[in-house]
């Protein structure tokens, strides 16, 4: 039996065809990654300027933004379902 993958990005032919989960975890990453590329490269730390201190916010905006990159780990293991059946 072969294990069908396929990409966290695939569009398919609905105008919303990602779930929102994808999108969510999508803006996440992004927002993860434009934060590590500016804290690398200029010492500038995006989500701590937005929740200073050791805020209990700020720590649950790091593990949201982890989370969403380990869930994008999953995503090519997820089966893969038919809309039109």
């Amino acid at each position: 039996m072969a294990v069908i993958t396929h990409s966290p990005f695939k569009t398919g032919t609905g105008v919303n065809s990602l779930s929102t989960l994808n999108w969510i975890a999508w803006a996440l990453v992004i927002i993860g990654a434009l934060n590590g590329s500016l804290f690398g490269l200029f010492q500038i730390d995006v989500m701590a300027a937005m929740f200073p201190g050791a805020s209990t916010l700020g720590h649950l905006a790091h593990v949201l933004v982890g989370a969403a990159g380990l869930y994008f780990l999953s995503v090519p293991f997820q089966p893969e379902f038919d809309d039109d059946e």
